[in-house]
């Protein structure tokens, strides 16, 4: 029992240590970023990629940002999944509705029906197929990303570096809301920052990429078989002696509520990323489930201490145990706040729930290993109406595919029985 305590115990302090390890690696990433200009001379011809399934609720705060950049010559390419898709015809009507919309906007249908891919790859290989030939950068977010004046220039700016061919801005949640499933997201996505900024797991939300990157024709291949865009990126970049880097200053903010069986199938879907296209999913799963484990070995083993009076005992796995957690918080904590001062900087909102937040986060593990296990057997994935069958990393087949209509709601009960997410 004794033994048995001690290795949970050793487990759970590992995992304090790293969490206390990557929060200090990012907090230096943070810092002194309110003190650092952007490269004001490194503005080079950019080109921006939308691809736009469906009228996201966001869409004309994105649309805003996108076409009022504070960048000296970049040009925007719009791509709707299908003709007859609500966000095309949204799209048109903005664009006649503001007397003086973005001289380089094009709008345009993805018109690769069947493809080996996710339709947003194939919007994106579309688009960067079309570029023009004096464009050094090309970028692209996604339709729930609200960019700030200068989002195009913080996040190209690390491309100066000859060495750098991607660079990543940063996904953070600050809900407005504090239902369940907007919290458990939003705790989720706080601890799993720390670790892609150590892993160099790039977010698709907000990528910029160099010249000798998307010229390479390795990626567009690579990106025609893969089910997502952000995740490999890491690879492709090593492949073509690249580095990925992120952008802190191009940190942007999504206050989206969700439900929460709509935010366990997210956390899911993230996960099938990781494990298709990231080398460090098996290290992030074990992780996962040996603290879950540990924890709840710790939970049991302290109630049985204390009920046989060994106070002391009881003491140090219950010390432990808070370790672990105020180790994972407060590198979380300190994060949100060098997140929130950036924002606040440039004029924008920011909205924490620290104690609410922290409740969760003691749940967290538990919900985790739930999505990992979908994610594990997960091989159909069911996303906006298109149902994809994808048994490895690089065979995609479209199984169902129609033009974009609100999908009907669906239990996260349903989801795992139909090992679907």
């Amino acid at each position: 029992m004794y033994l048995l305590a001690s290795f949970c115990s050793f487990c759970l302090v590992v995992f304090g240590t790293l969490y206390l390890y990557w929060g200090s690696r990012a907090a230096r990433l943070y810092r002194g970023v309110l003190n650092q200009n952007t490269d004001e001379d490194y503005t080079p011809v950019a080109t921006v990629i939308l691809p736009l399934r469906g009228n996201d609720p966001f869409l004309i705060h994105c649309l805003d940002g996108l076409l009022n950049q504070d960048y000296p010559d970049y040009r925007v390419k719009i791509v709707v999944d299908h003709v007859s898709d609500p966000a095309l015809g949204f799209v048109r009507q903005y664009l006649r509705r503001h007397p003086h919309p973005h001289p380089h906007c094009e709008v345009s249908i993805r018109h690769q029906r069947l493809v080996g891919c996710g339709l947003k790859n194939a919007s994106l290989v579309q688009a960067i197929q079309s570029v023009s030939a004096d464009v050094e950068v090309v970028a692209w977010l996604d339709a729930d990303v609200l960019p700030h004046r200068r989002w195009l220039r913080d996040l190209v700016a690390p491309l100066h570096d000859a060495e750098v061919g991607i660079a990543s801005g940063i996904r953070w949640y600050a809900p407005q809301s504090t239902n369940a499933g907007t919290l458990v997201r939003h705790a989720w996505n706080a601890a799993a920052v720390l670790q892609m900024l150590s892993m160099d797991i790039a977010w698709g939300g907000s990528i910029a990429l160099s010249r000798s990157m998307f010229q390479d024709p390795r990626l567009t291949n690579t990106l025609s078989k893969m089910m997502w865009d952000d995740t490999g990126l890491k690879s492709i970049a090593d492949q073509l002696n690249q580095k990925l880097v992120f952008s802190p200053a191009a940190t942007m903010l999504n206050a989206e509520s969700i439900a929460l069986d709509s935010s366990l199938q997210f956390i899911s879907r993230q996960m099938v990323n990781a494990r298709f296209y990231h080398s460090h999913f098996w290290f992030i799963a074990t992780l996962g489930f040996v603290s879950a484990l540990a924890q709840t070995v710790l939970v049991g083993l302290g109630l049985l201490f204390l009920h046989q009076g060994q106070q002391l005992a009881a003491g140090l796995v219950t010390g432990v145990m808070v370790f672990a957690g105020a180790a994972v918080a407060f590198s979380i904590y300190r994060l949100g706040s060098h997140i929130e001062q950036l924002v606040r900087s440039r004029g924008g909102q920011f909205r924490r729930h620290p104690l609410k937040t922290l409740g969760y986060l003691w749940l967290m593990p538990y919900l985790f290993c739930g999505c990992l296990i979908a994610a594990i057997r997960t091989r159909t994935i069911n996303w906006r109406g298109v149902i994809y069958y994808v048994p490895a990393p690089f065979e995609v087949y479209i199984n169902h595919y129609e033009p974009y209509q609100k999908p009907a709601p669906m239990s996260v009960r349903a989801e795992l029985e139909n090992v679907s997410i």
